[in-house]
């Protein structure tokens, strides 16, 4: 594998511990929306172009996750402080549906899942360590809170399919990574010591090997190998990361403690 960097964008002032996505509209463009502790911040991730934020009055958003709903809209769903996971347009940044309500804590991290063309899933974990399953059209949630882990749960991730199940990883402040069936809830694996705490988790699949992303304590990116667990000789820098599979390659972001946005290029 080749890597190469560049750094388009510096953005001021942002909270250490930040979360980044990338999401691709149906018109072609690519957004990267990173949480602050006011909102969400928007650009057009392949000019730069800033967009319209998300400010949600009176709260900070922690997780960010992207991906498509069965009409084609593609979605932003961020982690709230005051309890509550949310949905947004990703492409105008406008609410999709109210605030969601169950968890009893902070919610810190958020994950999409799509189970089949009809059907995805919004898995979120809060800081006293519970998992919750919703619809992502309806908000409805999904069978009962599950305590997952003994510390906070930092990030969720889709994992690659596995047998035709459905799969996301959740790591906490540990650095201990679990697998989850995301239709049933069921536990498939894990824990798995990174020896770092993880801020940040993200798969890609460059060349067609399904690669685990794990960004954390260390100001280090790690890679696993999704289907043998084999760590991957790939070290990028970064407290966050978000990757894009794209016909020419894999396009991985990640965020620096000084606030600096950093855009890789991966492929074989």
């Amino acid at each position: 594998m080749r890597n190469g960097e560049s750094v388009w964008h510096r953005v001021e002032e942002l909270p250490e511990y930040n979360d980044v996505v990338l999401a691709s509209l149906s018109d072609g463009r690519c957004i990267l929306a990173v949480s602050t502790e006011d909102g969400v911040e928007r650009w057009n991730a392949l000019t730069g172009e800033p967009l319209n934020g998300i400010e949600p009055e009176g709260y900070t958003v922690w997780g960010l996750a992207a991906g498509h709903l069965p009409d084609g809209r593609t979605v932003l769903v961020g982690a709230g402080n005051n309890h509550t996971v949310h949905r947004w347009d990703a492409a105008t940044g406008d609410p999709l549906g109210p605030p969601l309500r169950g968890h009893h804590t902070t919610v810190l991290s958020v994950g999409l899942v799509h189970l089949s063309a009809s059907s995805v899933v919004i898995v979120s974990g809060d800081d006293s360590g519970f998992l919750r399953r919703w619809d992502a059209v309806t908000g409805d949630p999904i069978g009962d809170p599950v305590a997952g882990h003994a510390a906070q749960v930092n990030i969720i991730a889709p994992l690659a399919s596995n047998g035709g199940r459905k799969l996301f990883a959740s790591s906490d402040a540990k650095g201990e990574i679990c697998w989850w069936d995301a239709t049933t809830g069921e536990q498939l694996g894990g824990p798995f010591t990174t020896g770092a705490e993880v801020y940040a988790l993200a798969t890609a699949c460059p060349g067609g090997t399904p690669l685990l992303l794990a960004a954390g304590a260390n100001q280090q990116t790690g890679a696993w190998n999704v289907i043998t667990g084999e760590q991957v000789g790939l070290s990028l820098r970064g407290v966050s990361v978000a990757a894009l599979d794209q016909p020419d390659g894999t396009t991985l972001v990640a965020t620096g403690t000084q606030g600096e946005v950093i855009v890789y290029s991966l492929s074989e």
